[in-house]
């Protein structure tokens, strides 16, 4: 189990993403989201310009996907028992999301990402 979950990691880590949905090369950030059915209201705040990843922590595939129109950022799939490749964020604001495999009501959160200098 323990060389699966280093697998996974060292997967996700090469895979990334930057520039609010494009890949990131480099390890995984220091921001990783447990994201699980039943996580509601997850919120995450962050730096201008930091990245954040979400694992899968009850062994279920789920998504993250942008809650806006057009989307914030490109839609992030979640391996089961695995970690997300990581968004970066570059610009301020909030960046609410869900899971569009269990739904908006069972899995959804937020980035808030900070104004340089606060």
């Amino acid at each position: 189990m323990r060389w699966a979950r280093f697998v996974a990691l060292l997967f996700a880590a090469a895979c990334g993403t930057s520039d609010s949905g494009s890949p990131l090369d480099g390890p995984l950030p220091g921001n990783v989201v447990d994201w699980h059915v039943g996580a509601t209201g997850v919120l995450t705040t962050i730096r201008d310009g930091e990245s954040v990843a979400w694992r899968s922590v009850d062994g279920m595939h789920h998504t993250v996907t942008s809650s806006s129109t057009p989307a914030a950022f490109v839609e992030v799939d979640v391996p089961g028992g695995g970690t997300s490749t990581a968004v970066r964020f570059t610009s301020p604001g909030d960046y609410r999301y869900f899971c569009s495999i269990h739904g908006a009501t069972v899995e959804n959160g937020s980035v808030h990402v900070l104004v340089p200098g606060s």
